[in-house]
């Protein structure tokens, strides 16, 4: 093995961390009961809980904390896609104030 081998074997040993994956699993246990216990209380703190949970779950379950911008950028560009077609399944759904829903017929499986 070449000096140069085992210079660059250390430098990219020195570097990596790892996440200590047992404390993001107990966060995520806990956040799972904040959840479980405000879910008929407060919907909006519920929503924002999940989403702690998705990017936690992203950022260190699927490494994209650790990789390059690229992967990242990869995994963010559809998200405003679906949180538009979301909003647009919430509101099709959504009955109106005579109780007819918009989306009779086209979402007959809800």
């Amino acid at each position: 093995m070449t000096e140069y081998t085992q210079q660059l074997m250390v430098e990219t040993h020195g570097e990596k961390k790892h996440p200590n994956y047992l404390a993001v699993f107990g966060l995520l246990a806990l956040i799972t009961l904040v959840e479980v216990t405000v879910a008929s209380s407060w919907p909006a703190v519920l929503i924002i809980l999940s989403l702690t949970k998705v990017a936690l779950v992203a950022m260190y379950y699927m490494h994209l904390k650790f990789a390059s911008g690229w992967f990242t950028t990869i995994f963010l560009v559809p998200v405003p896609f679906l949180l538009l077609v979301l909003i647009v399944i919430v509101v099709a759904l959504t009955p109106a104030a005579d109780g007819v829903v918009a989306a009779t017929g086209v979402c007959s499986f809800f």
